[in-house]
């Protein structure tokens, strides 16, 4: 949808300019795209590793930021390869605001609110904590709530200056006290009056006194060997480990691809599934398909993260002789190692064991990280292990800054055997050789700079730059800093590495062609011999920037596997073009058996678990106990471990015997980390061995005979009810206030609320304790579903409660799809009489669902979810109340022109007697429809109802206020129909300030007058969302993007609806009698209301209200008011239906939950899943409701995925075919007229004459024909040769241009045209594909697989481009990826439904033109004609087929 950003005409975007002058100025081609291979349309093929749902999300200036910022990095001399190495760039400034890099290394540009930082190497953008890490704000000290990633992020904007103001007011307090102490002593340093530590003195080393081992005995006869214990991990499980890893880019946010293809390169190891490798750029290289899904498919990783808890030990133990055997590992034995995080990784599980001084309450001094499935990009399965000492960079002295070496390794592999036991192995000492190797190259091939798109300019700019002597880095090298090297241009294709005396590395070397995800796209290999392994050369990057990148030779070919054994000193590629540099510095990197007495171990855990009694009878038994039951308990606390725990607790440890861990107040952040540090690997563990007393994410039911959940005052305390004061001001007339004393009493009750969890040391047992108490979730779940909707005691007390246990990390994420809208098919026709035109079988049906519907007879779940995290373990408490209903009202969504009208006014009348009969004068109640238009369609309801009922309904239209006063009780009550415009209420006069209906509605009922409909936004809608990514770009309550509401709109669209619902509320108090005229419409119940175009007051984009000629922004606020969308009351609505509410629009709705949620809320106030929290409810909030919202905490995954089920739900339930957007892609239809052959043209006019036809030509129309008569005419035109020769050419023709495109033929069965198409393909030389019912089910999704995706490998090339299919296969197939070619071989012509025809052929093209397509589509249709090109029969069928009309109809048949 978005305007080529690259063409200054047709954009007109500033940026433009600004981008072609970066490139311009810096070297850069124009259509470098290196990064992101953006271009028009929304196509775009990123580089490997760069999320694809971020970038979907990116306009084309931020794309192009990007690419240009990357080709600036290469452009530098010291050359960075931006996907490896360090950047954080900001795409929400311009290209010329802000620099790819700072000429300080280490240096970020400033973190803004709504700035959008982006790195590159990651892939990502910063998540909020990231980004207040960058500011230097420690996150874990903080007081944090329940804060969104936006918030997070306008918080570390907004602190961008606290460290300096904090620095100055630091310094302005101490400054006096300095000056008062160097009166005394001239010469006092500032370090003197510094507050001093316990262990100052030894200048941050790891001391072993620290330890929580240190003093005590270790019972050796209690520990097992590290290698024992995972030798037996890796057989089990390693495996499955690395099935279970991420695969593909796609699986890095958490989620496992769809796609059971994985490919991987061949020479660097990259992996990807077969459906990312249409989105990412792949065509470099050598993809194979590898089998990781096995028999039984690939394992799901959540179930092994806890097969993997229960296999791992908790605890490690460094044996003795550690601290002399490795580099810096003075006191670790002290120290015991527990496991802190299991991450899934790329081909392998990591495990991250830390050691922490004083008991997980000071620095952590080292980690263990062990990796279990694949060892190496190529390498073995199995387990690898290594040591890492933190104490180089945490000493107060001369702190070493970037990457640490590990201090010892051990490799396990998986089936080794007994054969060769596994040791731990140390670093040799890192000494150069005095020799060199000779690197010498040969067949020079594009440079790194070349392949980006780098030219002379940049080399010359380059040149004449001069750097300020500080910036010049100080390192020797024997390649200059300050210009390109003369080779620049080109890099060695072959490299012949000789001089090695051991023979190790020697060898010739050849260039990948792998691109990106090597770095600097830089890869050498030299092929395995029968003494000699794979060995590779690529350069190691200095990931942050800090040093010299280093070329090294290695077994693997990525850096992160830690399997280098050469590194090439000085070295660049250039250096092996020029003999006078083949001469290279080297260093082996080798490691050594460590002695056999060092020894890891296995500890026997001293905290022990332990679950008291039956978890569910306690909890059905204790729904009234503020505490809960107990979860589970852990013993063999120290009292170090106590002291610990509760150092930063508000009670003073020693006061009580039973202490409670604040989680959620002053210290909550704190304590949550220390707790995560101490109890929750053995929680975490026992959790996954299955002896919680719930087993995790099952739902279990809660009883109660007494409690009625949700009107719990203790759990969930009311709101002070606000009231409105009129105040003088120029900005504002009106402000809220609150009862001062109701609201002190609310924040006690708040303060006093009790929690999901609570966490209790008992100080004398050395014990904690684990309470969760369901019954308060399910008070907090319940309470949305029965506050504030006016739905009685009864349905409270026959809500379903259940609860969970779950894991956020085990949560799913929940699958971006399209809503599927069904049709009616299933359902019986209905027949209404008195209609002057019958209705269309569909119409028929759908009309039966509407009935349905009305009668009560479709329940639909109404569910809410609350759920309560413990903060530090991750584990989720999920309360769900539910409630069987049924629905009151739904969606009539068919296409424009395809008789939602009619089928509306078919219920109507089908109604009418019994609505009739209901109708009550005195009462207010009505037997007419409410139907609520646009302006612009009053008159045309009308005409509609006279057309197709004459006048068996009767109707009155009130198109403004005039014509309501002329109708009286009686009038209204006695009609069928009342058509009214939905912007009534904010009718006004062509001139004056006059709004007659409100002033009517406030004269009728007694109330003070309605202010104008505000004129400013409030809130808006957010934008679409595709792909599984939000950004968090912009400020607001919630998470929604581009939200600019500010207060005082809210306040006056409040305001706004308080005085109308006041009016309403006031109006039916009120007695009429039936002669009055004039009453307002909100005083009446109608039989049913009926809002057309619903979409139009749903709405809230700028350029939908505003370009509205007859519906403007303030009267759509006001239709909004109208209808009560915002009112979850139905009682207290505007407009009440006995029956129901319906929605007519032909316009797609259905695009978001948040969009699908308020639809349920219009039509009869159903309740979905999050609606308490949607959007629109914060329209008219007051700002200490916005505060109140944000504490109710944010939702996880598995929420949204209830979210998302309950709105697929509804619109399966009460909706009925909604078609999808119109693509922006260009469909054209081709015509290929041929001539039948005069043989042909004989045996067409015999047939004529056969079946008594005289006076026919080849122009008869088939509806002119019997069935009989048609089947044996159409044969002849189907199975002609001319048509046979029509689809070779066309497909010829086609790829002419496009050589490798995949085209989809389509042909009918009914006449034999199938058999005609697959004929003439296989008596020609052209390869195709077709489906057979023949076919396994496995077949012929494989065959319809090879053209739903792009070609990534040499097989996938070498299949056939051509596909077969009838039209009855053509349903359901998604073919817009890979194709755009639809070759249709002869009409569809099934009998007189013109429509049921022209719907089959549109959803054939509908296979390729759908929404994914990137492609202009193109659809050639073959048209046989007469011998001499008369009219024949396929251009009746064509025309019939592609009448607008018919086209219209046809497809609101198809989704």
């Amino acid at each position: 949808k978005e305007r080529d950003f690259w063409n200054w005409e047709l954009s007109r975007n500033l940026d433009t300019p600004r981008h072609k002058a970066f490139r311009r100025e810096n070297g850069i081609a124009d259509r470098s795209r290196h990064i992101t291979g953006w271009d028009t349309r929304g196509r775009k093929c990123v580089a490997p590793g760069v999320w694809p749902e971020l970038v979907d999300m990116w306009n084309m200036r931020r794309c192009d930021l990007i690419d240009c910022f990357g080709a600036a990095a290469v452009r530098d001399v010291m050359m960075r390869d931006p996907l490896h190495h360090s950047f954080t760039w900001d795409l929400s400034q311009n290209v010329t605001r802000v620099q790819f890099r700072n000429a300080t290394v280490g240096v970020s540009g400033c973190v803004t609110p709504g700035g959008e930082l982006f790195m590159p190497h990651v892939g990502r953008t910063l998540m909020g904590y990231e980004k207040l890490l960058l500011q230097g704000i420690p996150f874990s000290r903080l007081l944090l709530g329940p804060e969104t990633e936006v918030q997070l992020s306008d918080l570390a904007g907004n602190a961008m200056s606290v460290s300096v103001i904090s620095a100055t007011l630091l310094a302005a307090i101490c400054a006096p006290q300095l000056r008062k102490a160097r009166r005394k002593n001239s010469k006092l340093s500032l370090e003197k009056l510094a507050l001093s530590q316990k262990y100052d003195a030894a200048n941050g080393v790891v001391l072993a006194e620290r330890g929580d081992l240190y003093g005590k005995l270790k019972n050796r006869t209690e520990t097992k060997n590290f290698i024992d214990v995972f030798e037996g991990i890796a057989k089990d499980l390693a495996n499955d480990a690395y099935r279970s890893s991420v695969l593909c880019t796609c699986e890095s946010s958490g989620r496992t691809t769809h796609d059971a293809t994985i490919l991987e390169c061949q020479g660097c190891g990259m992996s990807i599934c077969h459906e990312c490798s249409n989105r990412q750029n792949t065509s470099s290289h050598e993809l194979i398909e590898i089998n990781v899904a096995g028999n039984t498919g690939r394992p799901d990783p959540h179930t092994f993260e806890r097969k993997l808890r229960c296999a791992v030990p908790p605890i490690l133990h460094l044996g003795d002789g550690w601290e002399n055997t490795i580099e810096n590992g003075k006191g670790l034995e002290a120290y015991s190692f527990q496991i802190q995080q299991v991450d899934r990784k790329l081909g392998h599980w990591r495990l991250t064991y830390g050691a922490w001084e004083d008991y997980g309450s000071a620095r952590q001094v080292a980690e263990i990280t062990v990796t279990i499935g694949r060892i190496g990009t190529f390498g073995q399965l199995g387990v690898a292990a290594y040591v890492r000492c933190f104490a180089p960079a945490i000493r107060q002295m001369e702190p070493q800054r970037g990457r640490l070496r590990d201090s010892a390794r051990i490799i396990i592999h998986a089936g080794n055997g007994q054969n060769k036991k596994a040791k731990w192995e140390i670093p040799l000492p890192l000494m150069k050789d005095k020799k060199k190797l000779q690197v010498a190259g040969s067949d020079p091939c594009p440079s790194q700079r070349i392949q980006i798109g780098l030219n002379d300019v940049a080399a010359k700019a380059i040149k004449a730059h001069k750097p300020q002597k500080q910036f010049i880095p100080k390192i020797q090298s024997r390649n200059s800093f300050l210009c390109y090297h003369p080779k620049w241009k080109t890099w060695p294709g072959t490299i012949v590495i000789t001089g090695d005396d051991t023979g190790k590395v020697n060898g010739t070397y050849r260039r990948r062609k792998c691109e990106q995800t090597i770095v600097h796209s830089a890869l050498w290999t030299r092929e395995a011999s029968d003494d000699k392994p794979m060995l590779y050369i690529y350069i190691r990057p200095d990931v942050i920037r800090t040093g010299l990148d280093m070329a090294v030779i290695s077994l693997t070919p990525c850096y992160k596997d830690n399997m280098e054994i050469v590194e090439l000193i000085d070295w660049i590629p250039e250096n092996a073009l020029e003999e006078k540099t083949h001469g290279t510095k080297y260093k082996y990197l080798g490691w050594k058996d460590a002695p056999e007495n060092l020894c890891m171990e296995v500890p026997n855990p001293t905290m022990t678990m332990s679950t008291p009694g039956s978890f569910q009878e306690k909890a059905n038994a204790s729904t009234g106990d503020p505490i809960g039951p107990i979860l589970c308990e852990m013993n063999g606390l120290s009292n170090e471990v106590v002291k610990s725990l509760l150092e930063h607790n508000n009670c003073d440890a020693g006061q009580t015997r039973l202490a409670r861990i604040d989680l959620v107040g002053r210290s909550g952040t704190r304590n949550a980390k220390r707790l995560s540090i101490i109890a929750a690997p053995s929680l975490l563990k026992y959790a996954a061995e299955g002896k919680l007393p719930l087993t995790l994410s099952q739902w279990y039911t809660l009883l109660s005979s007494t409690t009625m959940f949700g009107y719990c005052e203790i759990n969930v305390p009311f709101r002070p009810v606000e009231q409105w004061k009129h105040v003088s001001n120029h900005k504002v007339n009106i402000e809220r206030i609150y009862d001062a004393e109701e609201s002190n009493e609310y924040y006690h009750k708040l303060l006093r609320r009790p929690t999901a969890f609570q966490v209790t040391v008992d100080q004398d047992k050395g014990r904690l304790v684990v309470h969760m108490n369901p019954s308060v979730a399910a008070h907090h779940a319940a309470a949305a579903l029965v506050r504030g909707r006016a739905i009685g005691d009864e349905y409270a007390k026959t809500l379903s409660i259940d609860y969970s246990l779950s894991e956020l990390s085990s949560m799913g994420e929940p699958d971006t799809k399209e809503f599927h809208v069904p049709n009616s098919d299933a359902f019986e026709e209905t027949t209404v009489s008195g209609l002057e035109l019958p209705l269309y079988k569909r119409q028929a049906k759908a009309l039966t669902r509407m009935q349905s519907i009305e009668r009560g007879d479709v329940l639909f779940s109404e569910e809410e979810r609350s759920e309560h995290v413990l903060p530090g373990i991750g584990w989720c408490l999920i309360a769900r109340a539910a409630k069987m209903t049924p629905l009151r009202g739904g969606v009539l969504g068919d296409g424009i022109g395809s008789g939602k009208t009619v089928v509306t006014i078919a219920l109507i009348l089908a109604g009418v007697e019994k609505a009739r009969g209901n109708r009550n004068v005195n009462k207010g109640i009505s037997g007419a429809t409410l139907i609520v238009v646009p302006p612009g369609l009053v008159q045309q309801w009308d005409d509609e109802r006279k057309k197709f009922t004459k006048n068996k309904l009767k109707c009155l239209t009130v198109d403004c206020t005039a014509a309501l006063k002329r109708y009286s009780m009686n009038d209204l009550c006695e009609t069928d129909m009342v058509i009214v415009p939905a912007s009534i209420l904010e009718e006004r006069p062509k001139s004056g300030k006059a709004r007659p209906y409100t002033e009517q509605l406030s004269k009728k009922s007694g109330s003070k007058k309605i202010p104008p409909a505000p004129t400013g936004y409030s809130q808006r809608e957010a934008a679409s969302i595709e792909g599984t990514w939000v950004r968090n770009m912009a400020s607001g309550p919630e998470i929604y993007v581009g939200n600019k509401g500010k207060q005082r709109a809210r306040d006056e669209q409040a305001y706004y609806g308080h005085c109308y619902s006041e009016a309403v509320t006031k109006l039916r108090q009120k007695t009429f009698r039936p002669n009055d005229r004039g009453v307002p419409l909100e005083y009446f119940t109608w039989e049913r209301v009926i809002i057309d175009e619903c979409h139009e007051t749903l709405v809230t984009g700028k350029n939908q209200e505003t370009d509205a000629a007859d519906f403007k922004a303030t009267a759509r606020r006001g239709a909004r008011e109208f209808l009560g969308v915002a009112q979850t009351d139905t009682s207290k609505r505007p407009l009440v239906a006995t029956t129901g509410v319906w929605g007519l629009t032909g316009t797609p709705l259905l695009e978001t939950e948040a969009r699908v949620t308020e639809l349920a809320n219009l039509m009869g106030g159903t309740y979905l899943t999050g609606a308490a929290h949607h959007w629109r409810k914060e329209e008219r909030e007051s700002g200490r409701d916005l505060f109140l919202n944000q504490q109710e905490g944010s939702r996880s995954r598995e929420y949204r995925c209830a979210v998302q089920t309950a709105c697929h739900a509804y619109v399966k339930e009460a909706c009925q075919r909604n078609r999808g957007a119109d693509l922006e892609v260009k469909l054209t239809r081709e015509m290929k007229n041929v001539n039948m052959t005069c043989a042909e043209g004989r045996v067409f006019m015999k047939k004529i004459n056969e079946l008594n036809l005289e006076g026919f030509s080849f122009s008869i129309h088939p509806d002119q024909l019997g069935e009989k008569s048609c089947n044996e005419l159409l044969s002849v035109t189907a199975s002609s040769k001319a048509r046979h020769a029509a689809l070779l050419e066309t497909i010829d023709s086609i790829h002419k241009n496009e050589p490798f495109t995949k085209v989809i033929v389509f042909a009918s069965t009914f006449y034999g045209g199938y058999d005609s198409a697959s004929s003439a393909l296989t008596n020609s030389d052209k390869p195709f594909c077709s489906v057979s019912d023949d076919d396994s089910v496995y077949r012929q999704n494989e065959i319809i697989s090879w053209f739903r995706h792009t070609d990534a490998t040499k097989e996938d090339r070498e299949r056939p481009r051509v596909l077969l299919l009838s039209f009855e296969q053509a349903a359901g197939h998604n073919l817009q990826e890979a194709c755009h070619h639809v070759i249709i071989y002869d009409p569809m012509y099934s009998g007189s439904d013109a429509i049921a025809d022209a719907s089959v052929e549109e959803q054939a093209v509908g296979r390729v033109m759908r929404q994914g397509q990137k492609n202009d589509v193109t659809v050639t249709r073959i048209i046989v004609k007469g011998p001499n090109g008369e009219r024949c029969v396929d251009d009746c069928i064509v025309e019939r087929n592609l009448d607008e009309d018919v086209l219209r109809a046809a497809t609101s048949n198809y989704d």
